[in-house]
């Protein structure tokens, strides 16, 4: 005879407060005819009406209660039930959590489960990777930087497709993270698609592993969810949205927490509605006689104190009192009379001390107990079964509503136990840490280091708040050094302990330091300049220490365009710390935003001395190189950055755009492709491959780059405005209007996007159009000599020779001065000798063109020329002395080709 299975401790605790459940009839029976009271679909699957419940309500209401019943109403009837809380951090971590529970019934999630550990695998190898980049974690979730990149190239056209950079492009850093995945993932476009987007990839396996359960009806739960909306909310809604593929019709939602849904993104998708409240004196009074409370005077005290809170009504007849005073007073708090009735000494203090630990595991109950003869794991069980200890994904936990008053009276109690337990509860947590014997590199980005390292500080921080607080501070600061995510993390900790210890100071700080970083990440950066200013200030902060707290001060100051105080705060956390050299370098990048550029060179050059590898401050040192018009050390420092790292994406696509001013286009097409290789979706590099692939007059191949990058990105808005020149540079002028217009609508206040509608206009003669669009356009920095030619050109066609007259001399004026402070840029010299024959001073024009045939120009810098004169011949055909030029040019391409043996393309 085969011997019965034996039940676990949980199950017999789950049977007896399943037995022992009342109230909630309403939501009980709705839930259940949910379930069975099915519809088939015209697949045959059947699936539930709702689709979507919502309960909310207090701390102690019952929620978690609702959702263990309908979790064994739902296992009843052979159905699938998970569940997840605020344990997880993380939308993969919610979907993992799901499907452990899922194999727990014999249903394993096969597709995402294997995806999933490829994913932890590769994140975990890349965050404890010591090559990793230098804060590389922070440019998640930052707000892009918008800066010009000011090209020399200009042409009648106003510059709108020859002189545009993608804002995403200039992120600080960005580019490198995942320039990095890319190298370290040698090239596995699935393994980076998996890493850099696991939201989407795991999402989708996810449903498709759901969607193959057909039999049985699937319900997730989420609990606690006041703690999780912020992850978990558009991860949710974006799922409805099919955004990440069909959600099966036979799942089931249940949502959990102590606010509503809301309702102005939730009530288009018709939830069941929950609300709950305190049981009624009915339902309270039958709860507890299930308990073993009859007494009528015993069970009045109890629903006086309890407030009928489920929760503590729970607390209050674990004893099953029969005598009113034994539950004292109605202001006496539900925990002291609750551990008035615990007999046993050894449980009774260790349902005090276990409150200590924000979560609980046997490891951590066995640091709590004093009594060496005393069985861990039988206090342990015990201390399970109790109904204010609940089962979380990190572990056990006590319930909110009895954690803070547990605390208070283990405070009031014995100030000293209360040290002497946290000090214990620190040590183990620092033993846990050091025994991974991680190094300083690593460690930041170790999941279990940085675990440990927060309980640690949580524990020494209540152990002795006014002492700990400035180590707490300090060590906060070497947190942001590293890992701004951590920091973040590091922050909450302290709040927590200013909560649980009631300590205003600590709070205060915890606060600040919190909002601080959560606002940097929203951009509001006011925010965080004040928690930044506040940490200078305070006495509590190492002076080896400010010159982090300057240094970040001065990136956010930069992020709000105050360029002199982020110079003044880099300034003085290099004087606090002279080899800072990541200070150093973002120093440099402000000169640069600044066009400080001789400055810029300089910090840059000595961060790299500092750090010979240091590629951020070599790529950064190279643009600044190039907008200083030092073509050649740009490509050098660009290169070198490349050398140091073949699949730098960012420091690629730079050398590009550098080859392309330089007319090196061949070299430059080679650059965006390679970028292009690297990340297909890399919408910078296909925008400045389609400006390239136009400059060398390839217009359909152009047109198919920024196609593509505008499907990538359908309101990026210099791609459409560069489309658009294309098209007018085709004669395809409806086209181009379109393409202006829809740019100029994204961004108003750009007016390189109005100059090229005007010039759109001036070709298809549309003169007075022209002249409204470059009057709108006027004393801006897109206000130069091509603007001024432009406008000329408009008046000629309207044959107001004054105001052309007027127009191109102020071109003359300033293509001038480019070419007097740029002398060996050749397109300047072109340039010039354009305007003057657009002002029939033939003479200097030719004077110009031949002292410009006579140095070492490229045969593109010759032909780009020559398009210029085709231009103008396609607004004004018979202009006196063009075509005399253009035969002067022509000559001198077929020469130059003769000479290299070129074929003519």
């Amino acid at each position: 005879m085969s011997q019965p299975k034996r039940l676990s401790r949980q199950e017999l605790i789950r049977q007896r407060q399943s037995s022992s459940f009342v109230g909630r009839v309403k939501q009980l029976e709705a839930f259940q005819h949910n379930l069975t009271n099915l519809n088939i679909g015209p697949d045959g699957i059947a699936y539930p009406t709702a689709f979507l419940f919502n309960i909310w309500g207090q701390g102690g209401v019952g929620k978690s209660s609702l959702l263990r019943k309908f979790e064994d109403i739902a296992k009843q009837q052979k159905h699938l039930v998970a569940r997840i809380d605020e344990g997880i951090t993380t939308v993969p971590e919610a979907m993992a959590t799901f499907a452990k529970h899922f194999a727990a019934q014999g249903q394993p999630l096969t597709k995402f489960d294997e995806r999933y550990k490829v994913y932890r695998q590769r994140r975990e190898e890349l965050e404890t990777d010591p090559e990793a980049p230098q804060g590389f974690s922070a440019f998640v979730g930052e707000t892009a930087a918008k800066v010009g990149l000011k090209l020399s190239r200009k042409i009648p056209m106003g510059d709108v497709a020859m002189d545009f950079v993608d804002e995403a492009s200039v992120i600080e850093g960005a580019g490198e993270w995942a320039t990095y995945i890319t190298r370290k993932l040698k090239g596995d476009e699935d393994e980076i698609q998996l890493v850099n987007k696991p939201i989407e990839v795991l999402t989708s396996l996810f449903l498709k592993d759901l969607s193959n359960i057909t039999s049985r009806q699937v319900v997730l739960q989420f609990d606690t969810y006041e703690r999780t909306r912020e992850i978990l909310d558009l991860w949710l809604l974006d799922i409805l949205k099919d955004r990440y593929g069909i959600l099966p019709s036979n799942c089931i939602w249940v949502i959990a927490g102590r606010d509503q849904l809301g309702v102005n993104s939730w009530s288009g998708y018709e939830p069941v509605l929950f609300p709950l409240e305190s049981f009624s004196v009915e339902e309270a009074t039958q709860f507890l006689q299930r308990r073993g409370v009859t007494n009528a005077e015993v069970i009045e005290t109890i629903l006086d104190v309890s407030g009928r809170l489920p929760l503590l009504l729970a607390i209050l007849a674990e004893s099953s009192p029969n005598d009113p005073t034994q539950v004292g007073e109605a202001s006496g708090t539900a925990v002291e009379r609750f551990l008035q009735w615990v007999d046993d000494p050894r449980k009774r203090q260790l349902a005090l001390d276990a409150a200590l630990p924000q979560s609980l595991n046997q490891d951590v109950v066995a640091q709590l107990v004093s009594d060496v003869n005393a069985s861990v794991d039988d206090l342990f069980i015990w201390l399970k079964g109790m109904p204010f200890v609940r089962d979380r994904s990190d572990g056990w936990a006590y319930h909110d509503v009895v954690r803070p008053q547990m605390l208070r009276f283990q405070h009031r109690e014995s100030n000293s136990r209360w040290e002497t337990k946290h000090k214990l509860l620190a040590e183990h947590y620092q033993k846990r840490r050091e025994d991974l014997k991680l190094d300083k590199k690593t460690r930041y980005g170790d999941e279990d280091w940085q675990d440990y390292t927060l309980k640690y500080l949580y524990h020494q921080l209540c152990r002795k708040p006014q002492e700990q607080l400035t180590i707490a501070l300090n060590s906060f600061l070497d947190a942001l050094k590293q890992k701004r995510s951590f920091a973040q993390q590091y922050s909450e900790a302290i709040l927590r302990v200013g909560d649980d210890t009631e300590n205003r100071v600590v709070k205060r700080w915890g606060k600040q330091l919190t909002y601080g970083l959560k606002a940097y990440g929203k951009g509001d950066y006011q925010v965080t300049i004040k928690a930044f200013t506040a940490l200078l200030n305070s006495s509590r902060i190492d002076q080896t220490k400010k010159a982090i707290v300057l240094a970040w001060r001065g990136k956010v100051y930069r992020r709000i365009e105050n360029y002199d105080k982020a110079l003044t705060d880099f300034t003085q956390a290099t004087e606090l710390d002279p080899n800072y050299q990541w200070a150093i370098a973002h120093r440099g990048e402000t000169h640069r935003l600044v066009e400080h550029y001789d400055e810029a060179i300089a910090d840059f050059t000595r961060a790299i001395e500092l750090d010979p590898n240091y590629q951020w401050a070599i790529a950064h040192r190279g643009r600044t190189y190039r907008l200083m018009e030092h073509f050649d050390e740009a490509i050098v420092d660009f290169t070198r950055a490349i050398e140091l790292d073949p699949n730098y994406q960012w420091a690629i696509t730079n050398r590009g755009v550098t080859y392309k001013v330089l007319t090196h286009y061949d070299e430059a097409i080679v650059d965006f492709t390679r970028a292009i290789e690297l990340d297909p979706n890399y919408q910078w590099a296909i925008a400045m491959r389609g400006t390239t692939y136009c400059l060398m007059e390839l217009y359909d191949m152009a047109i198919k780059d920024f196609t593509q990058a505008i499907e990538l990105n359908p309101n990026y808005q210099r791609a459409i405005a560069s489309r658009g020149v294309t098209y007018c540079l085709m004669e395809q002028h409806d086209s181009a209007l379109a393409d202006l217009n829809r740019a100029i609508e994204i961004n108003p206040k750009d007016k390189k996007n109005i100059i090229g509608r005007g010039n759109v206009y001036l070709f298809s003669r549309k003169y007075h159009q022209a002249l409204t669009d470059f009057a709108t356009a006027a004393g801006t920095e897109d206000d130069n000599w091509s603007y001024h030619l432009s406008k000329a050109f408009a008046h000629l066609g309207l044959k107001q020779l004054k105001e052309f007259n007027s127009a191109i001399r102020e071109s003359i004026r300033l293509a001038t001065q480019n070419h007097q402070k740029f002398p060996e840029n050749h397109h300047n010299t072109f340039n010039l000798a354009l305007c003057y024959l657009v002002a029939q001073r033939i003479e200097k024009a030719k004077q110009l063109y031949k002292e410009v045939l006579s140095k070492k120009v490229s045969i593109h810098q010759i032909k780009h020329a020559v398009r210029d004169l085709k231009l103008l011949l396609t607004i004004f055909p018979t202009y006196p002395n063009v075509r005399e030029m253009e035969g002067f040019l022509q000559s001198a391409i077929s020469l130059y080709q003769i000479k290299l043996d070129i074929p003519e393309t």
